[in-house]
């Protein structure tokens, strides 16, 4: 009788604080640097989900390791609502292929609450580089291997991995510049130190838009509304070059079943509103709304899928 008491009490104060949830303000943790394209994502995310909680939504930047750092930080938190994440497809997805040294599980060390957003990446050259399209670029790759130079965000960053399955597919071979981030390898590309750039299109369509670089292929099956006159991957005849970055907003693993479901509906309602999705569609993203289920999937399935393109590529952050 006496256990079954203390059952019940320990239920009704579980109730009662997740009554009172959220009583305190809510930190996202965005693990890329602030004013950059992920940042300005979670700010907006933040706000709008703020306002449909009636409660104070932070953004805390904790940039590093390609994403690992703000992710590790999240799987490391308190289960109790308060600390969620934005997770990137770095972090997710070809982090556990190419570090050594995992700080979390992604699979089992985090709760999956709803996919955000989608963002293509795109390959570009200085505008005025001799080279007008794609065609132009792989008939130089091919007929002096070795020769051209790609900037990347860094070695094992995500650029660098979509990088390789670009040579892969074509059959070409460039050389991997690796930077400090994407910022500098833009402006790299923009002085004309680098042949090309792959990146997310989130973070260069600015420069696109400016005509200081010139967009030759998006790795997506069609082309974005906002850069029309960039070719889609199928267009360029590479089809199997559509590598989205992804996004996810994840919490500490152990968040009680009623506080993620909850979370998860206030994102997608946040992720429908006219301020989220204008702001997502300025940086060329498109807001996916979605569960659990549908998130944790998504990653198993692209994990799959990049394994071997790693593996095949020895891409190591040692």
């Amino acid at each position: 009788m006496k256990a079954v008491f203390l059952s019940l009490l320990l239920v009704l104060q579980c109730s009662f604080s997740w009554a009172a949830y959220p009583d305190k303000p809510i930190v996202i943790v965005v693990p890329f640097p602030a004013g950059g394209p992920a940042d300005a994502m979670g700010r907006s995310l933040a706000h709008a989900m703020g306002v449909k909680l009636g409660a104070t939504v932070l953004v805390e930047n904790k940039a590093g390791a390609g994403g690992l750092l703000g992710v590790s930080f999240v799987a490391n938190a308190q289960p109790d609502g308060y600390t969620l994440g934005m997770a990137g497809t770095g972090a997710m997805v070809y982090a556990p292929f190419i570090s050594k040294k995992m700080p979390f599980d992604p699979i089992s060390g985090l709760t999956y609450l709803t996919t955000l957003v989608r963002t293509p990446n795109v390959l570009v050259v200085n505008v005025n580089s001799p080279y007008k399209n794609l065609a132009d670029l792989l008939n130089k790759a091919k007929a002096q291997p070795g020769v051209l130079t790609y900037a990347s965000a860094g070695v094992a960053s995500s650029a660098h991995v979509v990088a390789e399955l670009f040579q892969k597919l074509t059959g070409v071979k460039f050389i991997h510049v690796p930077y400090k981030g994407a910022a500098p390898a833009l402006q790299d590309l923009m002085g004309g130190h680098v042949d090309l750039m792959i990146g997310e299109v989130s973070g260069l369509v600015g420069q696109i838009k400016a005509g200081t670089i010139r967009g030759l292929a998006l790795s997506d099956s069609q082309r974005l509304s906002a850069l029309k006159e960039v070719p889609s991957a199928p267009e360029v005849g590479l089809p199997g070059w559509v590598a989205d970055g992804a996004y996810g907003l994840v919490a500490p693993a152990g968040l009680p079943a009623e506080l993620s479901k909850r979370l998860v509906d206030v994102a997608n309602e946040a992720l429908l509103t006219p301020e989220v999705i204008n702001k997502f569609a300025e940086l060329t993203s498109l807001t996916q709304p979605g569960n659990p289920t549908q998130y944790k999937n998504l990653i198993q399935s692209e994990q799959a899928r990049w394994s071997s393109v790693i593996k095949s590529a020895g891409i190591t952050d040692e």
